[in-house]
């Protein structure tokens, strides 16, 4: 049994072999190559899987953020106690913890909720990179929000899982939108904040279909964000859709302390945004699944990039940062963006992506 103190880096040690192994494979392949890819996807479940149980099974009580709160509203649930639901108005979510909570042990719940955000991230992947499902997913397993939301945040982990799970299905086809609606619906009544994210795939199908506005869009939400973010950030607390968000204008001296405009933030997030711009506008390549997943990204990014100086808004900037490992990873698998350097673009780009968060979680 792995100590609990040990969880997360053993698991960011995982994934740091996994991807230095596979992308120096990658390193000398050519476009050609890499579109028409070893797939591996047999092996990316199996990963996913094993990750999920090893996670799920995991003791609550130490290292592992909100775990226990989520624990303590379990064993309300499971003695029937009235105000065990607090003020989470979510429908899907408390009823997979009520019915959890009445025929099994809070492992097993975990487990569930575990393989639910593990699952759902496999199954995106699989629908955006068929042919490079392994490569994908350990992109977005080395993403330095993954492991968090997987222990911590795993409401609006499970949450954004199934959302873009939803993004890779309706970037196929509007035919799907139907049985879209479904996974739409079970994705807000977890959590509701990804009505962001899904207020942005939907602009993005129907309306803003350019990248070019998109990216114009969030060129003005830095100005905005710069010219009047204090008034943004009280908007958009007072929106509604969700009570949570009042801790965008709660300074308590007690919470996080990085308040102001977040440049750092901003240039973690921009980094899909100026591959986006390269790919689409400077190289003119077109191609509609990719328009959609990187104006969804844009979009939603956009709207955190205007409360950037909030307290918390890290918890914001998560509802565009969970499609960022694969806004990256889809041009470099699947459109012709260096020919024969594709392959040595993409080992740059992986080794980058989980150097980053390997220095976050070291230093």
């Amino acid at each position: 049994m792995i100590p609990a103190q040990l969880y997360s880096i053993v698991f960011l040690y995982i994934v740091v072999v996994l991807t230095i192994f596979v992308s120096l494979k990658l390193s000398g392949q050519t476009y050609n190559t890499i579109r028409h890819g070893d797939n591996n996807s047999v092996f990316a479940l199996g990963l996913c899987m094993i990750l999920a149980l090893w996670i799920g099974m995991r003791p609550s009580w130490w290292g592992f953020g909100d775990s226990v709160l989520y624990e303590h509203v379990f064993n309300l649930m499971k003695n029937d106690i009235p105000d065990a639901y607090g003020e989470s108005a979510e429908i899907v979510w408390n009823t997979i913890t009520y019915y959890c909570s009445q025929t099994m042990d809070v492992s097993a719940y975990f487990t569930i909720i575990s393989f639910g955000y593990f699952g759902f991230t496999y199954l995106a992947c699989r629908i955006f990179t068929p042919n490079n499902v392994l490569v994908s997913v350990l992109f977005m397993l080395g993403a330095f929000s993954f492991y968090a939301y997987g222990t911590n945040g795993l409401r609006n982990g499970l949450a954004c899982s199934i959302t873009l799970f939803i993004i890779a299905f309706m970037s196929c086809s509007n035919k799907n939108l139907p049985i879209a609606l479904i996974f739409v619906f079970l994705a807000i009544n977890i959590h509701r904040t990804t009505l962001l994210p899904l207020t942005s795939l939907f602009a993005s199908v129907y309306v803003i279909k350019s990248f070019k506005w998109a990216y114009i869009f969030w060129l003005l939400s830095i100005l905005i964000s710069l010219v009047a973010g204090g008034a943004m950030t009280t908007m958009f607390a007072g929106l509604g859709f969700d009570d949570r968000l009042s801790y965008l204008t709660d300074y308590d001296i007690g919470m996080f302390s990085h308040t102001g405009f977040r440049w750092d933030f901003l240039l973690y997030s921009m980094m899909p945004i100026v591959l986006g711009y390269y790919v689409v506008i400077k190289r003119g390549i077109q191609d509609r699944t990719y328009t959609i997943l990187l104006n969804t990204y844009t979009l939603a990014n956009a709207f955190w990039v205007m409360v950037i100086r909030a307290n918390y808004s890290n918890r914001f900037a998560y509802l565009s940062w969970f499609m960022y490992p694969i806004v990256l990873a889809y041009p470099l698998l699947r459109l012709d963006v260096w020919g024969d350097m594709q392959g040595k673009r993409l080992k740059q780009i992986m080794l980058a992506h989980i150097g980053f968060t390997w220095f976050m979680a070291t230093f």
